[in-house]
């Protein structure tokens, strides 16, 4: 009885009343220390009993998490939030959906939630509503960005110059503007770091090797001088020798990641991985010292990519077990790890091809987003490889691959199609939707799970 009158008077007075009960300020602390476990079970007793300013804290915690489960975590929680009212939540849901919607109807879901956001003078939508209208014009064909990006910069957001400058670019005016895409970008690269890549294209693809040199050396400085963060001389410098330069700059590249190693851990995996692209760089001796340097300090990326290095054995001979090893490190945050395990298994890489421990991973992966595991799925089933021929399956799973973006599952269609009779195919494709649906369920049941089971638990 005592406790259910503490619990009582929580829901009345908000944080005040009884000894030993959660408290925010207390699971703020244990945040800011680095006891996440600790903040975490403080903000799910709070959020369970409704108090929304906890609801939308603990959605913080799980929007930090680089997981599929995590993200709908966050969402489950932002959506109780905003259900009492919350602008906080608002704002946190538009800028989820708009950013990570994985679908058009979330995407319009953020965009709803950001004009709603708007509308209680939340200043903090109005650049994600730009981004999200620049990222998808073919689905706001009404929005007119460039009406949102003049509001922007009349109210002297300077954000607002970078959200014209990536429209002139998406708009394929890289050239005619090119002028105004520089005067807008450069007296902004310090408080705007996304500049460096818009300002570095036009440089290379203008062949302006000077000018992109003395970028190259402000960005330095910058860093240098605490002007800009690590995360954004790390994205710069990935920028830079990935396929989105007009000219990859792989030597600068590693020469920035150098910079941020040892002390940012996500540029010791970059690195490793520019180095095994890039194989002159350095040698395998240097790769591994850096990946398991990173994976020392907490990058589970770290895990994932040793895990790749072992399996592929290109440029250190392929260990089967330590790629297991590895992956089983990385598989709680990627989908590929697991995709990865599927492949050691169906291969039999560690003696002999394990069909079903290859069967159960990559379906795993594919139910957690991973399409080239549906790709994999459907060949088991056609080829009937240590598992029976299920020809309606290889349909559906070839089905899912294809709409995941895998090409090669057009082919894997067009290969059965004599064998597969229409009738076949119909139930098929019923079987990939419900296949689906039961994929989009386990997402939202693993949100809703998560508050479940600690009331179940006590």
């Amino acid at each position: 009885m005592a406790r259910n009158l503490c619990a009582f008077s929580l829901l009345l007075a908000g944080l005040a009343g009884c000894s030993g009960v959660p408290d925010i300020q207390r699971a703020e602390r244990e945040a800011a220390a680095g006891n996440v476990e600790a903040a975490r079970e403080q903000l799910t007793e709070l959020a369970r009993f409704g108090i929304a300013d906890a609801q939308v804290e603990l959605g913080d915690l799980h929007a930090q998490e680089d997981t599929e489960a995590a993200r709908a975590r966050a969402l489950h929680w932002y959506r109780q939030a905003s259900e009492q009212g919350s602008d906080r939540a608002w704002v946190r849901l538009g800028k989820m959906l708009a950013r990570e919607g994985q679908t058009p109807a979330e995407r319009a879901q953020g965009e709803r939630y950001l004009k709603q956001a708007l509308a209680e003078d939340d200043d903090s939508a109005l650049m994600p509503l730009i981004e999200l209208y620049l990222a998808y014009p073919e689905e706001f064909p009404r929005a007119r960005p460039k009406t949102w990006i003049d509001r922007a910069r009349a109210a002297g957001d300077p954000a607002g110059d970078l959200a014209l400058a990536r429209y002139y670019l998406m708009q394929g005016e890289s050239g005619a503007r090119a002028g105004d895409i520089e005067s807008l970008c450069e007296p902004i690269v310090e408080a705007q770091p996304d500049c460096l890549m818009i300002l570095g294209q036009i440089y290379l693809s203008q062949d302006r090797s000077d000018a992109f040199d003395s970028l190259v050396q402000r960005a330095r400085q910058a860093w240098t001088d605490g002007r800009i963060d690590d995360r954004d001389l790390y994205v710069f410098a990935r920028w830079m020798a990935g396929d989105e330069s007009p000219a990859p700059q792989v030597a600068r590249s590693d020469e920035l990641y150098q910079l941020l190693t040892p002390g940012y851990v996500p540029a010791m995996t970059g690195r490793a991985r520019l180095i095994m692209e890039n194989t002159y760089l350095a040698d395998a001796e240097e790769v591994l010292t850096l990946l398991e340097a990173s994976r020392t300090a907490g990058d589970p990326k770290a895990s994932l990519v040793l895990a790749r290095v072992y399996e592929r054995g290109r440029i250190v001979p392929l260990d089967a077990e330590k790629a297991v090893r590895y992956a089983e490190e990385a598989r709680q945050r990627y989908p590929s790890a697991d995709y990865l395990l599927g492949r050691i298994y169906k291969r039999g890489y560690l003696g002999e091809p394990d069909p079903r421990k290859a069967r159960d991973h990559l379906l795993q992966a594919a139910r957690r987003g991973f399409a080239k595991a549906d790709y994999l799925l459907a060949e088991m089933y056609w080829e009937g490889r240590g598992i029976e021929v299920n020809k309606e399956y290889a349909w559906a799973f070839a089905l899912l691959a294809l709409e995941g973006g895998v090409e090669r599952g057009k082919d894997l269609m067009l290969e059965m199609v004599p064998e597969v009779p229409r009738v076949q195919e119909r139930a098929a494709e019923a079987l990939a939707n419900r296949e689906l649906a039961a994929r989009r369920q386990l997402v939202a049941g693993d949100a809703a799970g998560t508050a479940t089971n600690k009331t179940q638990g006590g």
